[in-house]
């Protein structure tokens, strides 16, 4: 590591080794625009959010006699040539729900929704 004063304050200077780092977002913050669709659409993006659903739930006081909350899971099929239709879709639905039940009164929930490849192609 090197060093280098600046105003009365040394700086370290590191040089990056790796070819690629994935940060979480909840250190560097969440990216606006273009950038922040693409990153809504990536499997790093995925894992944050996972980690987030878990800890949230974690935290949540298991002792309170009614916790009110919903699991849902299912598989859809899209061809490829429709699945920027079926994101879209999706985007759109959730962007409804948020709008229609996104003020600042009542009690708050948490929605997450997960959307990734299943890994086989056919059953």
């Amino acid at each position: 590591m090197a060093q280098r004063q600046v105003r009365g304050i040394t700086e370290g200077i590191y040089q990056a080794v790796a070819r690629s780092y994935w940060l979480s977002p909840r250190l560097v913050g969440r990216i606006g625009g273009t950038r922040r669709v693409r990153d809504e659409l990536s499997l790093g993006y995925l894992l944050d959010l996972i980690k987030e659903v878990q800890a949230d739930i974690a935290a949540l006081d298991r002792t309170a006699p009614e916790l009110p909350s919903i699991g849902v899971s299912g598989e859809i099929r899209v061809p490829a040539e429709r699945r920027q239709e079926f994101l879209h879709d999706l985007q759109t639905t959730l962007q409804d729900l948020f709008t229609r039940y996104g003020g600042a009164e009542g009690d708050a929930f948490k929605l997450a929704v997960a959307c990734y490849p299943k890994g086989d192609k056919h059953d």
